[in-house]
């Protein structure tokens, strides 16, 4: 478990070195989120560990971040940096992006290790829901992207956006599952049973 961990973690510093370093070339960015996003459907398509929960997990996201970014830049929590718009247009594609490497750790780790506990699957999904989105953050803001304004910050992103983090992540996997279950769709991560 813990190879795997390292090994989307070096992944996610390179994500998000990648926008803090292109974030002005919004198109550009988009476009190239869209295409590793594409990739990553690809490979899931091609190892046969695709699913539709996959997908929906991914669309889904992306519309709370774009309701999420447009609510707190509207109310002056953050703002973005070198761009014409209130909220870029790779946002649609990092919260979808985040939501499909947390999806990939959870469908590794549970492959890896087949008896890991109810349990220890909801403490591994809370973990990576305040790990992972928070270093991306800390990475992205710490090249210039976006300044949060908002009190009781850590490196920059502050302490309620992490616990905002933990919330949609887990309620979207919590409705996935959900969701997974009374459809019968088979799923490594929200409907293994069915595997």
């Amino acid at each position: 478990m813990q190879r795997i961990l390292i090994k989307n973690t070096i992944k996610l510093i390179i994500g998000g070195i990648a926008i803090g370093l292109l974030h002005q070339y919004d198109l550009v960015l988009a476009i190239l989120l869209a295409l590793k996003i594409a990739h990553s459907f690809y490979k899931n398509i091609k190892k046969q560990t695709f699913s539709i929960a996959l997908v929906i997990g991914f669309v889904i996201t992306g519309i709370i971040g774009i309701a999420v970014e447009h609510a707190g830049t509207s109310y002056g929590y953050w703002e973005y940096h070198d761009i014409s718009r209130q909220v870029p247009l790779w946002i649609f594609f990092a919260w979808g992006a985040a939501f499909i490497l947390m999806y990939q750790i959870e469908n590794q780790v549970y492959q890896a290790t087949p008896n890991l506990s109810d349990n220890s699957k909801k403490y591994l999904t809370l973990f990576m829901a305040a790990f992972f989105p928070t270093l991306g953050e800390i990475i992205a803001i710490n090249l210039g992207t976006w300044t949060y304004y908002v009190p009781y910050q850590i490196l920059g992103v502050p302490f309620a956006a992490i616990v905002a983090l933990i919330i949609i992540h887990s309620s979207v996997n919590a409705f996935l599952g959900f969701t997974s279950k009374k459809f019968g769709i088979k799923d490594m991560v929200f409907n293994p049973q069915k595997m």
